[in-house]
C-alpha cells in the first residue's frame, strides 16, 4: 500500500515531492508523472478553493501508479495555495513526461489554462484530463480544450496506467478503454471501461505525497443506487464498497502518520450498507480511533435509523449531511431520489433523538419552480431546523437529466450562461426560469439561511454561521449588487503562498 515516510514539519513552504525511493524502485526508463489539482481563478468558496484537505482523486491515481513502480509526483495547487505562475515553476523543476489533471465542471477551464501554460513551455509533455466533466462530455471537452492530448472517461486508475504504457502507440491508444482524444477534426474513443468491482484491490491513496492535512476525505465506496435528476452519478448505480478492515487500515495509517483533526467519508451515501457501517463504527471504537479523530459523512434519509445514528455518534461522528433538496412532495417524487416528506421527517427525528448534528442540503430551482414553491422549501427547512442549512441553486451539470431539460427548454428553465465557471450551486449564473429571475432565486436563497436561524431563535448560531461563511456571504452580497464573482479577485486575490498557510 505504498511506503510510509518521515514527514517534514507541518508548514507547506513548497508542495511535497515524491519521497526518496529505494534504488530500483521505479521501472527502468519509466516516465515521470505529475498529477495536478489546478488553482482557482479567484478565491470564492474557501472550503473548496483553499481547502485544508488534499484532493482524493489525484491521491488515488498516484497510489495506483506508484504501486506499478512509476515515478509519481503531485501538485495540489488549492491545498498548497499555489497560483499558476508558481505552479509552472514547480512543473519546470519536476520536468514531467506526462501531466494528469482532475476537474469538476466549474474547474475544467482552470485545468485547461494550466495545460496551456505547460504546452507553451514544452509541447512534448503529454497532458491528460480526467474527472466528472470530461466523463459527462468527452467529445465536447476534447474539442473545446485542445490543450489536453487525452481525456479519461470514468474511473481513472486502470485507464491512466494503460494510457501511460501505450502513449507511444497511437493504434493501441485508440482502442484503450476509457481513453478519448480529438485531433485533426476527428474524435477517437476506445470504449467504456468496466469500473473496478473490488475496491479492495486498489492501493491506498498516496497521502504521503502531500503535506500533512487537518482533514482527509476517504472514499470507502463508489456508486449510488438512486437516479437523481440533478446528478450524473459518475460512480454508477451499483455500490462498490471496501471492506471494513480495509477502511480501518487506511484510517490507522492516516492517523498514525498525519494525525488529522477530522475525516470526511466521501461516499455518495455512506450508510447505504448498514451492517458495514456498523462494523466500521465498532472498529473505530474498539481500536481507539474514535478518541483520536472526529468524522462526518453524507447519506440518504432512507438509510439512517436510531440504532445506527447512536452508533455513529458513539464513534465520534460530529455531523451528517442529509440530501433533502425540496419541501414539495410532488417534486420529491419526480426527482428520482426515492424520498418523501415522511422519510425526511423520520430521518430528522432520528438525528435529533440521537443528538447527532445534521446538515441539510436544499436545491432551489427545481423543474417548474415558482416563487411560492421556493418559499415552501425555505419554510420547510425552517421547520426541520437543521444544525447547518445549505441552500444551493440548481445547476444543469453535464450528463444530468436537468441538463437535458434545460437544453430542450423544458421545466421552465432558461440557460443564461454557457461558461463552465458559472456552474456553481452557490455563486453561479448558469440558469434561471422564464417566470422566475435569477436574482429572485438568489434573494430567496439568502433569506433562507437567515430564516432557519431566526425562526428558531438561534441568534448565536446565526452569528457563528455568518462569521464562518463571511467570505461566501460577501460573494452573495457582491452578486446581489450587480457585480460578478469574476471580479472578486480585486478584493480577495489568490496569490502564491510560499510561506505556508500560517503566514
Amino acid at each position: 500500500m505504498g511506503n510510509v515516510v518521515t514527514l517534514a514539519p507541518k508548514v507547506r513552504t513548497k508542495p511535497r515531492r515524491s519521497p526518496e525511493r529505494p534504488e530500483g524502485f521505479c521501472r527502468d526508463g519509466a516516465p515521470k508523472i505529475l498529477l495536478i489539482n489546478p488553482p482557482p481563478f479567484q478565491k470564492v468558496e474557501p472550503y473548496y478553493d483553499t481547502p485544508e484537505y488534499p484532493r482524493t482523486a489525484i491521491a488515488y491515481i498516484a497510489g495506483y501508479l506508484r504501486d506499478k513502480d512509476f515515478d509519481v509526483h503531485v501538485l495540489d495547487c488549492k491545498f498548497d495555495r499555489v497560483d499558476f505562475d508558481y505552479g509552472m515553476e514547480i512543473v519546470k523543476e519536476i520536468a514531467p513526461d506526462v501531466v494528469g489533471f482532475t476537474a469538476f465542471t466549474n474547474e475544467v477551464k482552470q485545468a485547461a489554462e494550466f495545460a496551456r501554460l505547460i504546452k507553451a513551455y514544452d509541447d512534448s509533455v503529454v497532458t491528460v484530463i480526467g474527472g466528472v466533466h470530461v466523463t459527462a462530455l468527452p467529445e465536447v471537452s476534447m474539442e473545446e480544450f485542445p490543450q489536453f492530448d487525452y481525456g479519461i472517461v470514468g474511473e481513472g486508475e486502470e485507464t491512466f496506467y494503460e494510457l501511460i504504457v501505450n502513449r507511444d502507440d497511437a493504434a493501441k491508444l485508440a482502442t484503450t478503454a476509457g481513453v478519448c482524444s480529438y485531433a485533426d477534426g476527428q474524435y477517437t474513443f476506445g470504449g467504456t471501461r468496466t469500473p473496478v468491482a473490488d475496491q479492495n484491490t486498489l492501493p491506498y491513496p498516496a497521502w504521503d505525497l502531500f503535506w500533512p492535512a487537518s482533514e482527509y476525505i476517504l472514499q470507502t465506496s463508489r456508486g449510488c443506487p438512486y437516479a437523481c435528476t440533478f446528478c450524473m452519478n459518475p460512480g454508477g448505480r451499483i455500490v462498490r464498497p471496501r471492506t471494513p478492515d480495509n477502511v480501518l487500515g487506511e484510517i490507522e495509517w492516516v492517523l498514525d502518520t498525519f494525525a488529522p483533526k477530522s475525516i470526511l467519508f466521501g461516499d455518495e451515501i455512506f450508510t447505504i450498507k448498514r451492517d458495514r457501517v456498523m462494523e466500521i463504527c465498532d472498529g473505530l471504537i474498539e481500536r481507539g480511533f474514535s478518541k483520536r479523530v472526529e468524522w462526518w459523512c453524507q447519506t440518504h434519509v432512507r438509510t439512517i435509523d436510531l440504532e445506527l445514528a447512536r452508533k455513529m455518534r458513539a464513534s465520534n461522528c460530529r455531523l451528517v449531511g442529509l440530501g433533502i433538496e425540496s419541501g414539495e412532495e410532488d417534486t420529491l417524487k419526480l426527482m428520482g431520489k426515492g424520498t418523501s416528506l415522511e422519510n425526511i421527517f423520520e430521518a430528522v427525528r432520528v438525528m435529533k433523538k440521537a443528538k447527532l448534528p445534521f446538515m441539510s442540503f436544499f436545491i432551489l430551482g427545481q423543474p417548474n419552480e415558482t416563487v411560492d414553491s421556493a418559499w415552501r422549501t425555505v419554510n420547510f427547512a425552517a421547520k426541520l431546523n437543521p444544525d447547518m442549512p445549505i441552500f444551493g441553486i440548481m445547476v444543469p451539470y453535464p450528463g444530468t437529466e436537468i441538463a437535458k431539460m434545460v437544453k430542450k427548454g423544458e421545466g421552465g428553465y432558461r440557460l443564461i450562461s454557457e461558461d463552465w465557471n458559472d456552474y456553481n450551486k452557490q455563486f453561479g449564473d448558469s440558469l434561471e426560469f422564464v417566470n422566475l429571475p435569477r436574482k429572485t432565486l438568489e434573494r430567496i436563497q439568502l433569506i433562507g439561511y437567515l430564516k432557519v436561524f431566526i425562526w428558531n431563535l438561534r441568534f448565536l448560531d446565526l452569528a457563528k454561521f455568518i462569521w464562518r461563511y463571511r467570505s461566501e456571504g460577501f460573494s452573495v452580497i457582491w452578486k446581489m449588487l450587480g457585480r460578478t464573482t469574476k471580479n472578486l479577485s480585486v478584493f480577495v486575490p489568490f496569490r502564491a503562498n510560499t510561506a505556508g498557510p500560517e503566514s
